[in-house]
């Protein structure tokens, strides 16, 4: 009977001691778990109760979809800038260019490279030639121009890094004098409409040359036969100039002369014959010596996306209080932001490396008809095209969201007929009369938070 109590109270003591041991594990897990919430910037969604489990973590975002808390660059990456003279970082974005340009300024503005530890220089830019005359010798370090002033870098062999394509698909056109006969490009063939070659005003080193080569190239025209080109900066363009027969320009600059001052009138579009793209890059070194400041400016790239679609008539009444776009005013400077900014998806800008996909093999094809008409003084190869581009700190940047990569180019029609046969379906705005949904299933790979809604994967 003694023995009986003594193994039944040995017992009892066991299983308290079991009790006690499950208990410091449960409240050891639940401390590991809201240590690696406060590590990782997520918090619990409820106070956890007394013998209660706990609740679902959720991750804390700002009201514009960025995830908290702010990755600052190592100590180390700020030594490093500060020793070349780069801290500041001197930084510049181009006005007047649709969809980029507000993405400069909110970066600018919001300080979205200081948050995560660079501190800014910034300045503006009106054309890729400007931008790459600073950039080439080192007097900026980070900037973004259209294809046709990565195009003058790669073929001067200047050590680059893009991690983003800037306003993907946006529209370039062909404009006339009102009172012109030309009724397409196809008439400045053979002197058949003008009896003469026709003067085409351009931006030299920017992407209404490069996109007027793609299609003179597409339409067999020959330079200084069937057209010359004059060098003028697009604002120039835009007034229509006496003396010029076809002006060839992007957006904003087209709408500016057709809608607003109303001196031109469209010939035809350029997006069959070229799909535009633009980049936004670092200068080599800075990824050799720092890869985390190019993962910084990719985030502050996508954040400043996110707070332009989350704040639209904030960062629409900002960009029309700079000096360059007075003359523009907020309801042109609306419309295109919202064509080329507001409305796509916030995945376009991921630079797709694929060779045989979208970017390099369309950047290569054109940069043909750039070699072989002089425009670059060096044959630019795919190959060239892809060295590059960075798409791991997208890739990082989308993951830190819970995004997945997109599978294609969303601002292509799902009948892209592919690089190379043209002309091109209609893409990109052309496509849009409004918001395109995002996220949409396949999407996201995380819940993630944006404007107050959290969506689901």
């Amino acid at each position: 009977m003694g023995n009986s109590k003594q193994n039944g109270n040995a017992a009892r003591r066991k299983t308290r001691q079991q009790r006690e041991s499950s208990r410091r594990q449960f409240l050891g897990d639940i401390a590991k778990v809201a240590g690696a919430a406060v590590l990782g910037g997520v918090t619990p969604s409820a106070a956890w109760g007394q013998g209660q489990a706990p609740a679902v973590i959720v991750r804390k975002f700002t009201e514009w979809g960025w995830p908290l808390p702010y990755e600052p660059i190592s100590a180390r990456s700020r030594e490093w800038l500060q020793s070349k003279g780069w801290r500041p970082l001197d930084a510049a974005w181009m006005v007047v260019w649709s969809g980029q340009e507000m993405i400069g300024d909110v970066t600018q503005t919001q300080k979205l490279l200081e948050k995560r530890g660079i501190d800014t220089n910034w300045r503006t830019t009106v054309a890729a030639g400007f931008s790459n005359e600073a950039f080439i010798p080192g007097r900026i370090q980070l900037t973004s121009t259209g294809a046709l002033g990565v195009l003058a870098l790669l073929s001067n062999k200047v050590p680059t890094c893009a991690f983003a394509v800037q306003s993907p698909g946006i529209t370039h056109a062909a404009t006339v004098p009102l009172d012109s006969p030309l009724k397409s490009l196809a008439d400045l063939k053979g002197h058949k409409v003008l009896k003469r070659p026709a003067i085409v005003g351009t931006t030299t080193g920017s992407t209404n040359h490069f996109g007027f080569l793609a299609a003179a190239g597409y339409l067999g025209l020959k330079q200084d036969e069937d057209y010359t080109l004059r060098s003028m900066p697009p604002g120039d363009l835009a007034t229509g100039p006496k003396g010029v027969d076809v002006f060839t320009l992007w957006e904003p600059h087209i709408s500016y002369s057709t809608d607003v001052l109303k001196v031109t009138r469209l010939l035809e579009s350029l997006n069959p014959y070229y799909i535009y793209s633009g980049y936004c890059y670092l200068r080599q070194e800075v990824e050799d010596n720092a890869p985390d400041v190019v993962q910084a400016a990719t985030d502050a790239f996508i954040e400043a996306v996110l707070w332009a679609k989350a704040n639209q008539e904030k960062a629409v009444a900002n960009l029309a209080s700079q000096q360059a776009y007075g003359r523009l005013g907020v309801p042109l400077i609306t419309k295109m932001s919202q064509r080329y900014l507001f409305w796509p998806k916030p995945t376009v800008y991921y630079p797709f490396a694929d060779p045989n996909g979208i970017w390099p093999k369309e950047e290569s094809r054109i940069s043909e008809w750039a070699y072989e008409t002089g425009a670059s003084k060096n044959r630019v190869t795919t190959e060239d095209w892809v060295k590059v581009r960075r798409t791991r700190y997208m890739e990082a940047t989308f993951d830190k969201l819970g995004w997945n990569v997109p599978q294609q180019p969303p601002f292509l029609p799902k009948d892209f007929g592919g690089v190379g046969n043209l002309p091109y379906k209609p893409y990109a705005a052309a496509l849009l009369n409004g918001p395109a949904p995002f996220p949409e299933p396949g999407e996201l790979k995380r819940p993630w938070t944006f404007m107050g809604k959290t969506y689901q994967p």
